[in-house]
Formats: C-alpha cells, structure tokens, sequence
C-alpha cells in the first residue's frame, strides 16, 4: 500500500476487559507505517465532531528533492510547499546553487520560523526544524488578524499624506514592507503547517477547511496591501526593494519633494481614503464574527460590504467622469495612481467580504433564532 492510497471500510466495535472498547485496524495502514512507527505501536487519536482521526505516532517527516537547475522562483516554492506540507527536515540538491540563490534560501527560511536552522553549500539547501514547540492556530489566526488591521491603518495613513508629507509617506511604506514581508506571510504559513500536521482544535473537518481558507484570503490582503505600497513607490520614483535600506536615502533618492495633486485628483484620493477606512472597520468586524463563530453577524457584515463597494465604485467613477480640463503628464500620473489605489482598496473590500461569507457558511447554523 502506498501513502496516497485510501481505505474506506467498516469495522464492528468489540468490548475489550472491563468497560473499554476495541477495534481491528487495517493490516495495509499498518504496513503503510515507518519502520519506527511499526516498532512502537503507537497512535494519536484526534476527536473532531463525532468523528475519531487515527494517526500513527507522528516521526520527523523528511523531504528530499533533486534537480539538475532551478530558478529563484522554483526555490522559494519548493521550501514553502515544505514548510507547509510539514518537513521537520528538507534537504534540496542541484548541480550547482549561485551565492544569490543561496542568500534567498537563507532568508525565506529564516521569515518562516525562527526554530528553522538553515545550511548550505554550492548545489544543497537544508534546514532542519530544532523545536517541537507549536504556535497554537486560533491564536494564530487572532494575530494575523490585528497585524493585518496594522497593515491596513497603515495603508490609510499612507493615502492620506503620500502627496502633502513624503517623509512620512517613506516611513509608513517601510513599516508597510516590513510587515508584509516579516509578519503576515510567516503567520499565515504557520497556521498552513499546523493544519497539515494535525497541530490544530477544532469542532469540525468543515471548520478546519475554513481556517486553511482564512489563512489564504488573508493572506492575500497582506499581499494587496504589499501592491498598494508598490503602487506609491512607483509614484514616488522608487523600486520596491529599495524599501529595506535607510531613510536618508530613499529620501535622497525620490523624483520630487513636491507632488501636489490638481483638485479633481485630489476629491478621488479623498474618496480612496474613504474607502480605505471602511476598509478597515469592516476587516475589524469580520475578525469580532469569526472569532465568535457568529455566522449572522458575518453574513450581515459580507452584506454591507458588497452594498458599500457597489456605491463606493458608483461615487469614484462618477467624480472620474466630471474631470473635465485635460491633465498635464505630471497630473495624470497621479490620476493614474488614483485609479491603482481604488482598485486595490476595492479588492481589499472584496477579500474581506468573501472572508465573511465563508465563515457565514460555516457558523450560520450554530446561531440561535
């Protein structure tokens, strides 16, 4: 039996001494185990709903993978699809690993979890996990949640000053990146490999699909606001990965001190931040109804988001419409800029209320009339 086969069967429950129960399990399963596993003889049992989930004693899951070349593209999935299936270790081989590629093995590693020891030489990438400590999921979830509301308070700020105060526009697009990089994908990754281990309470497999789904919807917001920061970079002359270096020199480094908006542009950049601020109360709402399991409150809140995105988009594209003097290439870059940052805004808005109508599926039944 392979690892990827299935076994469906029924098997009668027995009385077994005084009061307890048994079973016979499949001699495939078995035979499926490690040699550790056979040896100890030992499952873990996980009660989820009325189901009952064996699991032989879990050992270090291993990954190994060979090939001939590979991209940086390649590598980064490679690692992640590893870290998120599980591997305590993983091991890629390939005839030869540039020191760039090295570097960014290094550091996507390191993002992932700090328990993760890293080595290297010119044609192998390892790590190996050195704690069995868990972060436990719900917690999880909770704190991806507030670094996502830090993220989008962030965002407002930055829609409200990128014109009238780079300065502070340069600070809140690091702060942006820092945290897009550091903070939300390494939550949600981890949420991701807990769910894959099993490392997870919950009430029902259904349940357990809708927090691998929570982790990836939000995960998505962190990466449309990691766009909106691009799109602001761009504005101001600068390349995205120039936001790890200092502030003296992205402030030496921008196209102008002056970006003074014309009026039309101006009543849009209001509007996005508008937009951007009910953003973040409705993101707020949607963490209140799934941490408390309220699918009412969350259909409700998916409900007035989809309302409010319908007028949101009605309003700007009204207002674009009535800007009536042709723009000078200066003034329409922003213009352009304008209609970049609705349009994100409006997917965050569309990503929250699919965040909210998932969880309605889910916990609409367990509210009381």
């Amino acid at each position: 039996m392979t690892n990827h086969e299935t076994i469906k069967t029924r098997k009668r429950v027995t009385r077994a001494g005084s009061g307890g129960f048994s079973i016979y399990l499949p001699k495939k399963w078995i035979k499926s185990w490690s040699g550790e596993q056979v040896k100890d003889r030992e499952v873990n049992m996980f009660s989820i709903e009325n189901h009952l989930i064996l699991a032989p004693k879990l050992s270090r899951k291993k990954i190994e993978i060979s090939v001939d070349h590979i991209t940086r593209e390649d590598l980064k999935e490679y690692i992640l699809s590893s870290y998120i299936n599980g591997a305590d270790e993983f091991k890629l081989q390939a005839s030869f690993l540039t020191d760039a590629l090295i570097g960014e093995s290094r550091s996507i590693i390191r993002m992932l979890d700090e328990n993760l020891e890293p080595t290297s030489s010119n044609n192998m990438i390892s790590y190996v996990n050195r704690s069995s400590i868990v972060h436990e999921t719900h917690a999880l979830i909770a704190l991806l949640f507030d670094k996502l509301s830090d993220g989008e308070n962030l965002v407002l700020e930055l829609i409200q000053s990128f014109d009238s105060n780079p300065e502070k526009g340069i600070h809140l697009l690091r702060l942006l990146y820092t945290l897009e990089e550091e903070d939300i994908d390494r939550i949600a990754f981890q949420i991701m490999r807990n769910i894959s281990k099993l490392d997870i309470s919950s009430r029902s497999i259904t349940e357990i699909n809708l927090i691998w789904t929570l982790a990836d919807a939000l995960e998505r917001v962190g990466d449309t606001l990691y766009s909106i920061t691009g799109l602001i970079c761009d504005f101001y002359g600068l390349e995205r990965e120039e936001l790890r270096y200092p502030v003296e020199y992205l402030q030496q480094h921008i196209v102008s001190k002056n970006f003074t908006l014309p009026d039309g542009v101006k009543h849009l950049k209001d509007d996005i931040s508008s937009d951007m601020k009910s953003c973040y109360s409705f993101l707020l709402r949607t963490k209140k109804s799934i941490l408390e399991r309220n699918g009412r409150e969350a259909l409700q809140c998916a409900r007035d988001i989809a309302c409010y995105t319908k007028q949101a988009e009605y309003r700007y594209w009204d207002k674009v419409a009535k800007i009536a003097r042709p723009l000078a290439i200066r003034e329409y870059n922003s213009f352009l800029l304008c209609n970049g940052l609705a349009l994100n805004v409006w997917n965050l808005l569309l990503l929250t209320e699919g965040l909210a109508k998932r969880s309605a599926l889910v916990y609409y039944v367990e509210q009381t009339v």
